[in-house]
């Protein structure tokens, strides 16, 4: 277990270093190009991860169950904004695409390995909790819920700290859809694509994983 925990990490923060390097390299190459927003984004990606490895901590140390889940709830609070960059590429500007692409896309790539490292760590503990079953049914679960996060980060423009500093304008802004869940197509449409898309590449990213562990068990 210590292992698992704490070797996905040590690559995530080269990854998450080498996302720092492109861009200070395109600061010296080309100029600054407003992309600095990038490393707070990448930052706040790492929240999720953090507060996974917590849960795994808590629940090794047999933490009530109360515990458990006001870090699982707090973590499911910041899932968003692991996959969230992937929409950072809406800022793409027109001089230095070629480049800047491989920058937004390191960026992007590192924060959904975030999102997703995290979300096999909590899969993992609630199936070692509840079951196989429940396992998949909170990571979809996530998976469905972290896409309309994304949607009301980049659309809406909230974030995860509203929940805390903004409750009531949280509450405005949820009010009409939870009366009216099919007035907004276009939330709808992002969501079902959105979701889609990280649905399947986790699915992908938990086979290979599974695959990986299994090549570990082979060799031993």
């Amino acid at each position: 277990m210590r292992s698992r925990v704490l070797l996905p990490p040590a690559a995530l923060l080269a990854a998450s270093a080498w996302c720092v390097f492109l861009l200070a390299m395109r600061k010296h190459e080309f100029g600054a190009a407003g992309y600095r927003y990038l490393v707070w984004n990448l930052t706040l990606a790492w929240i999720p991860m953090l507060l996974a490895i917590l849960l795994v901590l808590a629940y090794r140390q047999r933490r009530s169950l109360v515990e458990l889940l006001a870090v699982g709830a707090v973590w499911l609070l910041f899932l968003p904004n692991a996959p969230y960059v992937l929409t950072d590429f809406v800022h793409l500007g027109e001089n230095h695409r070629l480049y800047d692409t491989i920058v937004v896309g390191s960026f992007a790539l590192t924060g959904l390995a975030l999102g997703f490292g995290s979300l096999l760590l909590v899969q993992l503990v609630v199936t070692r909790a509840g079951g196989a079953l429940l396992g998949w049914a909170v990571a979809l679960g996530s998976l469905f819920l972290t896409s309309i996060g994304v949607y009301l980060g980049r659309v809406v423009r909230l974030n995860s700290w509203d929940a805390f500093q903004r409750p009531h304008h949280v509450w405005a802004i949820a009010r009409p859809r939870l009366a009216d869940p099919f007035g907004n197509p276009t939330l709808i449409g992002f969501v079902v694509a959105f979701c889609g898309f990280l649905t399947l590449a986790y699915l992908g990213f938990y086979g290979f994983t599974a695959l990986a562990a299994s090549v570990r068990g082979d060799d031993r």
